[in-house]
């Protein structure tokens, strides 16, 4: 599965309509129990932030899918880069 695909399965389970913060809760009530989901989020959101330089529009659109809006690369990054920094906070937090 392409990072695309898995951004694009990432934000329509957790993200959709709900905060990160929210969608973060969701993602860690699977990866505290499994190390293999928790190093595909991570994995997916720094492969989306690392797109954001090359192939943007893909990224735009993945988010776009979601309740999310973003109107370029800049924008998606933020988020991005936002949504992993939450998640990693979270995570190591136990």
């Amino acid at each position: 599965m392409s990072w695309q695909e898995k951004l694009g399965d990432l934000f329509s389970a957790t993200v959709n309509q709900q905060t990160l913060e929210e969608a973060v809760d969701l993602m860690l009530s699977v990866s505290k129990n499994d190390r293999e989901y928790h190093d595909e989020c991570e994995s997916t959101l720094q492969s989306a932030i690392d797109a954001c330089e090359t192939n943007h529009d893909e990224v735009i659109a993945e988010i776009n899918k979601s309740g999310y809006q973003v109107k370029n690369a800049l924008e998606a990054k933020k988020l991005l880069q936002d949504f992993l920094a939450i998640y990693l906070n979270e995570y190591n937090k136990e």
